[in-house]
């Protein structure tokens, strides 16, 4: 019992007698910042950076008006520019448009148009939906290689014309707004 009250005062003693490192009086005055300091030290007194005004009303209603405002607006709606629709461009290269495939076509997904044999094979040997970055690219590579005919690659299972899951719905709901 008598070692733990010794434990007790020897840590009261121990934090009591230490120094403290951090001023405990800091005053704010203005931009001054005021602090205790040591007999004989000189004091510097580190400048403050300014906290925004723009969410005081009194600044911003002397800097801002309301002609101002709907003069920046007027300003604002005169770059503008409302572009019409045109059709599809056409990309570089040989490889099919997707968006144009989307479009032509009218079937569901799931749906088969097409005869498919021996589609698991295909798949074991080529890889299948995995070799691609995304399902836009399986659908152009499929289109591409005689799609939706012919799947050389096993990449329409179901026949329905679509690739990997790819799915026509987007587009043709842009082109319906």
């Amino acid at each position: 019992m008598r070692m733990k009250y010794g434990v007790i005062i020897a840590l009261a003693l121990a934090i009591g007698g230490c120094q403290r490192a951090v001023p405990t009086d800091v005053i704010r005055s203005g931009n001054q910042i005021a602090t205790e300091t040591a007999p004989g030290a000189t004091q510097e007194t580190p400048p403050v950076s300014q906290i925004s005004n723009e969410q005081d009303f009194e600044v911003v209603a002397t800097a801002q008006t309301v002609e101002s405002d709907a003069e920046r607006i007027a300003a604002n709606r005169a770059k503008y520019i409302v572009m019409d629709v045109q059709a599809l461009p056409r990309r570089p290269g040989r490889r099919p448009n997707v968006v144009d495939y989307a479009l032509r076509t009218n079937n569901p997904i799931g749906v088969q148009l097409y005869n498919r044999f021996g589609t698991g094979l295909k798949v074991i040997s080529f890889g299948g939906c995995d070799r691609y970055r995304s399902k836009d690219e399986a659908q152009q590579d499929f289109l591409a290689k005689g799609g939706p005919e012919r799947d050389a690659y096993g990449l329409d299972p179901d026949g329905d014309g679509f690739a990997c899951g790819w799915d026509p719905r987007p587009f043709r709901l842009a082109v319906a707004n």
